[in-house]
């Protein structure tokens, strides 16, 4: 029955108030702060409270006073609807201690564990006193699997995770374990403290250490299990120094010249190895020895202030038929289909350069500098006959650009022996001393010093002493091959006195019609010039007697070797002695034969004619003295008539300028004709009219029938 129902009767009824009815009141009260008391229990109002970080409420039950209402709840005359849960509580709580003592008897309990009791003890609105101490054990736990994981893997165990864990741990309970730990974690970290110092001390000591003691001392820091940063660095100093002795003693072993890159490569990689290497001075050495035969082989060719390097003297050249004088291009990457290999090609400097430095033998190197020769040699081929086309085109109308400037032919020019190419006398460097025979070459042709043969082979004799292969001494090699099977050629052809002049077949007629054309072209700028044209050897008159020169508006007084009165077997040999980067006494015989040859066809000439000056007897100085005088006398005596007669101003030659003031100096031709030429006018500076003979295009015309 329902004790409320029965209060609630008497009530209705009005029953008599007896002992009964008031024992009956006294037992569902009591039974209802039960059921109130038990409820809140139920309810679990602990678990805020001790998340929260709070302690033992004071309304809070212990176990023992759980135990006691849940007994009491059982005495009661009634039953209530709490009383079942509440007891399922106290054996749920009790199962917590039981499961707590049993964990906190073990020297070293999980922390998982020990936070799922914590986690559930959030359920109990029970004072429980073994809370505190599962606490304690769960930092001391928590605190000694993070130094097991940590230790597990040596290789990340660093100084400062061993600081962490001691500071960590010292905030700790005293535990057996947790104190045992810690005496292995700082011996550990004082051990590994000590050999991390000693590894960087062995690693910045001056002088080097051998690599026997800091194999030693590796050894030691083996054996530490911690991540020491100056030990890992000493490891791998360690294994390059061993790497780079091997490598070196492997050179040693193959039996091959030493190539100067691997060479260097070795310097520059032992200067990061901390280690002393017993092979280093040596290298270092041989390094030196040929940077210094670089220096003397570079004082030995390159002229001063020379834009080109060493190599690209030594070398045959790359950089034919290119303008100016950008002559490197950048090492670019290409793909190779199907995977094969891909062919040397030689376009470039940095070609040829990579080609040496990769050839593994000599032959190889000199195989590739053959190649490059014959690519030299096909270009300045196609490079000379372009130039000369230039020269000697008939074509009407034809824009031609000519020299450094790439501008149209003005005179004074002069025509390089090699690539003849003409330039503007304005500029290029001209020769001071014009005595004799010289050879001109353009700024793209003229490389080097031209050293003679015998002051060569001295630094070939040397490189060979030092043993050490590099590009410009397999250039210098090839260079003196090159060179001495050059002038094996050039005696044969000297001893055979095969040397013969062929004859001019070129229409002058042609030549004179084009070339008359471009002088009026180029009236303003690039008058016409009487004098023979060309540039780089000093030849005869018969020479100097094409029709391109004779009427070119580009002459200055000297000629190259005409290219169409020379055998090809001549022309290839004497193309290649300009080519040569080596000064050879059969150069010079060669020229001084051609020169003797062409010198006997034009002497009987010299007789019929009054074109030399030699009618009166006189010598060549006396000859030039009185030249002088007359032109004194004349230039004085004209400077007399241009006050009052302005055409008296104008020169015979063809387009005068009709100079004024300081520009007015006089020349006179030697020829049959003796007229005064503006000097301006036919291309001739004061130096040359003080020093050669002039002779006007009226003159050379009449003579050209004698000297055919």
């Amino acid at each position: 029955m329902n004790f409320k129902a029965l209060i609630e009767e008497s009530e209705i009824r009005k029953f008599p108030d007896n002992d009964l009815l008031r024992h009956l009141r006294l037992v569902t009260q009591d039974a209802e702060k039960c059921a109130s008391v038990a409820q809140q229990l139920l309810n679990g109002k602990r678990q805020t409270r001790y998340r929260s970080g709070g302690g033992k409420s004071q309304n809070q039950l212990t176990v023992n006073e759980l135990r006691l209402f849940v007994r009491q709840l059982y005495a009661l005359p009634c039953v209530l609807t709490q009383t079942t849960l509440l007891k399922d509580l106290l054996n749920r709580v009790e199962d917590f201690q039981k499961y707590s003592e049993k964990l906190l008897s073990e020297e070293i309990p999980s922390a998982s564990e020990l936070q799922e009791l914590l986690d559930v003890s959030f359920d109990f609105d029970v004072d429980l006193p073994q809370l505190g101490e599962l606490r304690i054990r769960l930092e001391q736990a928590r605190w000694l699997e993070d130094v097991q994981n940590v230790c597990l893997d040596h290789t990340s165990l660093t100084l400062d995770d061993m600081r962490r864990l001691i500071d960590s741990g010292v905030g700790l309970a005293p535990h057996p374990a947790v104190e045992k730990a810690m005496a292995r974690l700082q011996e550990l970290l004082t051990v590994s403290e000590h050999w991390d110092d000693k590894a960087r001390t062995l690693i910045k000591a001056r002088p080097r250490q051998s690599l026997s003691s800091l194999e030693a001392a590796v050894k030691e820091i083996d054996d530490i299990p911690a991540y020491l940063p100056n030990g890992i660095a000493l490891k791998d100093a360690v294994k390059k120094a061993k790497d780079w002795l091997q490598e070196v003693e492997s050179l040693q072993a193959g039996g091959r010249v030493p190539v100067l890159d691997t060479l260097v490569e070795l310097v520059t990689r032992s200067r990061s190895i901390p280690v002393h290497l017993e092979y280093l001075p040596r290298l270092e050495s041989l390094v030196a020895e040929v940077q210094v035969w670089k220096e003397c082989a570079s004082n030995t060719f390159l002229t001063e202030g020379s834009s080109y390097s060493l190599l690209e003297v030594l070398c045959p050249r790359c950089d034919i038929g290119t303008s100016g004088f950008k002559r490197k291009t950048k090492k670019t990457k290409e793909s190779v289909p199907n995977g094969k290999k891909k062919s040397t090609k030689l376009e470039s400097l940095c070609d040829l350069e990579r080609a040496l430095s990769e050839s593994k033998e000599t032959a190889a190197a000199m195989a590739t500098l053959g190649e490059a020769r014959l690519k030299e040699m096909e270009a300045l081929h196609s490079l000379r006959a372009v130039n000369e086309e230039k020269i000697f085109s008939d074509e009407q109308n034809v824009e031609i650009k000519v020299c450094l400037c790439q501008r149209d032919p003005a005179a004074p020019m002069i025509q390089c022996e090699l690539c003849r190419g003409i330039f503007h006398t304005s500029c290029v460097s001209m020769p001071s001393n014009l005595q004799g025979p010289w050879v001109w070459l353009c700024p793209h042709c003229h490389r080097s010093e031209k050293p003679p043969l015998e002051k060569i082979l001295p630094l070939l004799a040397s490189l060979q002493r030092i043993r050490v292969r590099l590009p410009e001494g397999d250039a210098l090699r090839y260079m003196i091959e090159r060179t001495v099977n050059w002038q094996h050629r050039a005696q044969q052809m000297l001893s055979s006195g095969n040397i013969k002049l062929l004859q001019d077949k070129v229409d002058s007629g042609i030549l004179y019609s084009r070339w008359q054309t471009m002088a009026g072209q180029l009236q303003e700028t690039n008058k016409v010039s009487q004098t023979i044209g060309a540039t780089s050897f000093s030849l005869p008159h018969e020479w100097n007697n094409r029709p391109m020169h004779l009427h070119s508006s580009f002459s200055t007084g000297q000629n190259c070797i005409p290219l169409h009165t020379i055998s090809t077997e001549l022309n290839e040999l004497m193309m290649e002695a300009q080519l040569l980067q080596v000064s050879l006494p059969e150069i010079q015989e060669l020229y001084e034969i051609l020169f003797t040859k062409q010198k006997s066809l034009i002497g009987p000439t010299s007789e019929k004619n009054d074109c030399r000056g030699k009618r009166d007897g006189i010598c060549s100085m006396e000859k030039k003295l009185k030249r002088r005088f007359e032109r004194e006398d004349f230039c004085s005596e004209m400077r007399t008539r241009e006050d009052s007669e302005d055409e008296n101003a104008i020169c015979p030659a063809v387009n005068c300028l009709q100079p004024e003031g300081d520009e007015v100096d006089w020349v006179q031709c030697d020829g049959c004709c003796n007229q005064w030429f503006h000097q301006v006018c036919v291309g001739v500076s004061p130096e040359m009219a003080e020093k050669e003979d002039y002779i006007c295009a009226s003159c050379t015309r009449k003579d050209s029938p004698y000297r055919k």
